[in-house]
């Protein structure tokens, strides 16, 4: 490949910011709402998640400080 056609070497090829949104047709976000997730499982407490999350990063339930 030509390198001085490849975009991720050519920094004069790297589009601005303002060139990436007027391609993606995207602007402001007006509704924080929209960007409120709803995958949190209902039967999953958030006192589970972060007993696992303890247990995956290798601190001990009775260490005060994990």
């Amino acid at each position: 490949m030509d390198e001085s056609n490849d975009h991720r070497r050519n920094s004069d090829a790297d589009p601005s910011l303002d060139e990436i949104i007027m391609q993606q047709g995207k602007g402001p976000i007006d509704d924080l709402s929209v960007l409120r997730g709803d995958f949190w499982p209902e039967e999953e407490s958030i006192e589970d998640f972060l007993a696992a999350l303890h247990e995956w990063r290798g601190h001990k339930q009775a260490d005060p400080a994990a």
